[in-house]
């Protein structure tokens, strides 16, 4: 359809819309049936909702039917709607992941809104750059969204990651703290100590309290949760080699409470160092943590631990989102334990 055409079919479809406002709605419908037979993809898509409204599946059907191209991604979302309407949510998840990767700031949209549902800063981030470049039809929707609200969203959820952070800064802290000479102070100088919690925002109370939590049914059921999360995450970026050595180390040996509180507490910039000594991530959140197994764990070979720090702090810089995600995952067992 050349623009000229185009042009004139709007001014067309105006004409029937002017009528439908008027209340001459027969004579409206009948002049976006005609557009719409001619392959007018507004009239198409305003057809196909009064008919998706009213249970009318197969006429909304037909009228997709007239558009030109079927992998447009306005057709490809109000397939998607479709089947959402017929056969339900989950039978239509892969027809709007179709319209979403074809462009469709509505389905895109709805991917985001499930991503903060579910408190996936990674996923919800990646979308946002996308929707981003579709601003202008972000504003045209019939309920119009703006980036800035949407920015809103995002900004809330790494919030409420800020307010649970200080839990998992307690997770093995006590452990960690009696074996690390610096921390030893928690028992040696009430003031250092005192002044330790306050930079995370806790006080002795809180810090005994939690670490309590976390020795726990619920507690440990969290870090359970949570380790089971890193581990498939972090085996995406094994080779296929040495993929079952790693999957059973971070499954049977792998100190995950120091590994967990540490991470916490890191930046993309604590990994990487790029220089010939060991990154802040390398040195406490793997050496002094997820590959410092407890005494019992057998002997393992220094090539793979050198291999399991090198593929885990290269996940880390390159999945930072994707890591806080998985620990804004327990969210809701941590404020329980927070308010209890």
């Amino acid at each position: 359809m050349n623009q000229n055409n185009k042009m004139k079919m709007d001014k067309k479809f105006q004409e029937g819309l002017n009528l439908l406002n008027a209340n001459r709605i027969q004579e409206g419908v009948e002049i976006w049936m005609q557009l719409a037979e001619q392959g007018h993809l507004t009239s198409i898509r305003e057809l196909f909702h009064i008919f998706l409204d009213q249970k009318e599946f197969e006429v909304a059907q037909n009228y997709l039917l007239y558009a030109k191209n079927p992998k447009e991604p306005t057709i490809l979302y109000l397939q998607a709607r479709l089947i959402e309407e017929r056969d339900g949510v989950e039978a239509a998840v892969d027809s709007f992941l179709l319209a979403a990767e074809a462009g469709h700031a509505g389905a895109i949209y709805g991917f985001f809104a499930a991503a903060i549902e579910n408190r996936d800063i990674a996923t919800a981030t990646n979308l946002l750059g996308k929707l981003r470049r579709l601003e202008d039809d972000l504003a045209a929707m019939t309920e119009p969204m703006k980036i800035v609200d949407l920015e809103k969203q995002v900004e809330e959820l790494h919030a409420n990651l800020s307010k649970i952070l200080p839990v998992y800064f307690v997770l093995a802290s006590g452990r960690w703290m009696r074996t690390r000479d610096e921390i030893n102070s928690r028992y040696e100088d009430e003031e250092v100590w005192q002044n330790f919690l306050e930079e995370h925002n806790l006080n002795i109370e809180e810090f005994n309290r939690y670490e309590k939590w976390w020795i726990s049914p619920a507690g440990r059921a969290v870090v359970e949760k949570l380790s089971g999360q890193f581990i498939a995450e972090i085996l995406k970026e094994t080779s296929r080699e040495s993929h079952q050595e790693i999957e059973d180390f971070l499954s049977n040996y792998a100190n995950w409470d120091d590994f967990i509180r540490e991470l916490s507490d890191c930046t993309p910039a604590d990994a990487g160092s790029g220089g010939s000594s060991s990154s802040y991530f390398a040195e406490y959140a793997l050496e002094n943590g997820l590959c410092d197994p407890v005494a019992t764990s057998p002997d393992f070979e220094a090539e793979l631990i050198t291999e399991i720090s090198n593929t885990v702090e290269s996940w880390f810089k390159d999945n930072y989102e994707v890591a806080q995600s998985i620990l804004l995952s327990a969210y809701d067992e941590i404020t329980r334990a927070c308010e209890s």
